[in-house]
């Protein structure tokens, strides 16, 4: 956008899908990112003496979405209000869905070794936090990790290294019995 001579609507819909995507998934960097695009943007309009009147709506266009951004970022949940134990059904509840994304409530119950009616409650919390977020599909709920919530688990370490073999690597949810491909020998 910074070289169009005129942003269009095309540009504005696409922003406003990734202000979205990003205040829905809890993206701080990607939300942070844009806004500092779009405050950018409005400097150039600042430089400009006499806008015309397409220049003005651009101009009011991104003053818009810069409104957008910042209360989206202060909207975000504190990553500090999360403070989970290694070994609680919560840590174990995103490991899961980091491990293997879109999982259900009855699949999650069954790895973690507890009712449905838990995953719930700490699938609740985890949401409010921002660190996964639920689909529905069809009656069931289908859990994600949000960019937060994976950021979350590096810096706290709770990620376990996907290199050592006692690990399997995100996105291998079941352990082969005997023979390991020539990927997991890696």
């Amino acid at each position: 956008m910074e070289h169009a001579k005129v942003i269009s609507d095309g540009h504005f819909s696409a922003l406003g899908m990734l202000i979205t995507d990003a205040s829905l998934s809890a993206d701080e960097p990607a939300l942070v990112e844009c806004q500092d695009g779009l405050q950018w943007l409005h400097r150039h309009y600042l430089d400009i003496d006499a806008l015309d009147g397409p220049q003005r709506e651009q101009r009011g266009r991104i003053l818009g979405l810069i409104d957008v951004v910042h209360w989206a970022l202060r909207r975000l949940p504190s990553g500090l209000q999360l403070a989970l134990q290694p070994g609680g059904h919560a840590a174990r509840f995103l490991l899961a869905v980091a491990r293997r994304q879109g999982l259900s409530n009855q699949q999650l119950a069954a790895e973690l070794g507890t009712d449905e009616t838990e995953i719930s409650r700490v699938g609740r919390k985890l949401l409010s936090a921002g660190v996964v977020w639920r689909r529905k599909e069809w009656r069931q709920n289908s859990w994600d990790i949000t960019p937060r919530g994976r950021h979350y688990l590096e810096a706290s370490g709770l990620l376990p290294d996907s290199t050592s073999p006692e690990h399997p690597a995100a996105g291998h949810s079941e352990e082969r019995s005997g023979d390991r491909s020539a990927e997991d020998a890696a």
